[in-house]
């Protein structure tokens, strides 16, 4: 804060020296009429920019498909010698249904098993599905940096008894330890179908080891077969996620739901090079995250390796490229209850103008003296200073700190009355309003006012600076600090 003071002290003591410097040119009629307009000092036109709603999603990789293009299955997978270890039920704890799902029709299961030899795969099948029939799974650990283990989903032949060697879904994250409220773990592999035809389907899950075994590690995985879902399932993975385009006031999407324990849906953003932000506020509503729903963002390193990018106060600070959103639940869930999600850009501060002062009489706090016409306020009374903050393509931006600093020089350093600051914050419309409490006037300068009544006025010359804190984003202004007047002087 003391280089803050010393610095504006420096810049407002150059502004009104530059000030007093120029020409004196009183004009014979010295206050501004009752009917004159105030202009503001800068005619900035905000752009406004409404968030809006979202009403459609496109997949990215076309629904119902796996494209190559994301990622590539190199790995042979051998149908024929499957690992003679059989996966066991497990009885873990679960997630809860919210009493509004209770008509849901859905069923859940985890297994566990170990993958003895690296290459060496594990199969769950038959899963069986209705018609209109949802299938989600889910790959937990084994928890080893070590290891690393893929997901992928096959029809199987109901008739013949063999499993359709071309994956339907697959998740090949690269293990990548991220820090989760539960603890350090990788992104969990997820896959799933829906069953789209009018008679019974079966389906097998394939753990497949890319790299590493391990006779001790044991991985989860977890089956939902559900009836009730929303319209855009399934996108289990970030392979499928969803184009999220979001407009510089933010967009919001409200059509979806989390409908089972390891629902995960996957939305993909594009964060521009000529964007005027640095940072994304993502946020859920507050009954979803009194669910304990999550909204989490991802950066995709070499090799799929999934990385968990910090938030504070739902914003993610982000670099140019594709960032990956995470939506799930760590506690209760609903079909029935559809969450909002809300993208909005955090503004990158462009400009700060000074835009007028709490003026109580109007025109007449302009008074044109020799320097010009500017706000004139009484000594030993509070100045407010008012102004907005933008981005450099006129957009405002919200909650941007602002400092704003007074100075009159014609008060000595050891006096304590030759600066005031303030600080404050912009609103949603990128306006700030800081009130400083000011000393008396010295009255250095006088100035006789000539007319059918005549009269002396006693002011010094002040000086104002608004600041975007920690920028170098600045707007100055010259304040009339009023001392008294003499009548007939």
């Amino acid at each position: 804060m003391k280089r803050f003071k010393k610095a504006m002290a420096v810049m407002l003591s150059t502004m009104l020296l530059f000030a007093f410097g120029m020409t004196a040119n009183a004009s014979q009629s010295t206050e501004a009429a009752p009917d004159q307009a105030i202009k503001a000092k800068s005619d900035i036109q905000l752009t406004t920019g409404n968030e809006d709603v979202i009403k459609h999603l496109t997949r990215v990789d076309k629904p119902d498909s796996v494209t190559s293009s994301v990622y590539v299955l190199q790995e042979n997978l051998n149908f024929k010698t499957p690992e003679t270890t059989s996966l066991k039920r497990e009885n873990v704890s679960a997630l809860k249904a919210s009493p509004m799902a209770a008509l849901a029709t859905a069923s859940s299961a985890t297994y566990s098993g170990t993958i003895t030899q690296e290459g060496g795969t594990q199969f769950l099948y038959p899963i069986y599905l209705q018609p209109g029939e949802l299938l989600q799974a889910q790959l937990d650990g084994p928890f080893s940096a070590q290891l690393d283990y893929d997901l992928y989903l096959y029809e199987f032949d109901m008739t013949t008894g063999d499993i359709n060697p071309n994956a339907i879904d697959a998740s090949t994250y690269g293990t990548y330890f991220n820090k989760y409220e539960q603890g350090a773990a990788s992104l969990p592999e997820n896959v799933g179908t829906r069953n789209a035809v009018g008679y019974e389907k079966a389906y097998a899950i394939a753990v497949h080891s890319k790299k590493g075994s391990s006779i001790n590690e044991p991985f989860y995985l977890t089956v939902d077969v559900s009836s009730q879902y929303d319209a855009y399932e399934p996108d289990e993975s970030a392979f499928h996620a969803y184009n999220f385009t979001f407009s510089t006031g933010g967009s919001s999407l409200n059509s979806r739901s989390i409908h089972s324990g390891i629902d995960n849906d996957w939305y993909q953003i594009t964060i521009l090079a000529n964007r005027n932000y640095d940072a994304l506020n993502v946020k859920l509503d507050n009954t979803s995250e009194s669910y304990g729903y999550k909204a989490e963002v991802y950066g995709a390193l070499t090799g799929n390796q999934m990385v968990l990018l910090p938030q504070t106060n739902h914003n993610v600070s982000l670099n140019t490229g594709t960032y990956y959103v995470r939506v799930y639940t760590t506690n209760q869930y609903s079909p029935d209850h559809l969450y909002t999600l809300t993208l909005k850009p955090v503004l990158r501060a462009g400009k700060i103008v000074i835009n007028g002062y709490d003026s109580k009489n109007g025109p007449n706090d302009y008074p044109s003296y020799s320097y010009g016409r500017h706000y004139r306020v009484n000594g030993n009374t509070n100045l407010t200073v008012k102004g907005v903050v933008t981005t450099t393509d006129n957009y405002p931006v919200a909650n941007a700190p602002v400092e704003v600093s007074w100075l009159n020089q014609n008060w000595t350093e050891g006096s304590g009355n030759r600066t005031r600051t303030g600080t404050g914050y912009t609103d949603q419309n990128g306006a700030f309003s800081v009130t400083l409490s000011l000393p008396h006037s010295t009255g250095s300068i006088e100035e006789y006012l000539p007319g059918a009544i005549s009269f002396t006025h006693y002011y010094d010359l002040s000086g104002v600076a608004a600041q975007v804190s920690g920028t170098s984003i600045i707007d100055t202004d010259i304040v009339y600090h009023f001392a008294y007047s003499i009548y007939g002087g």
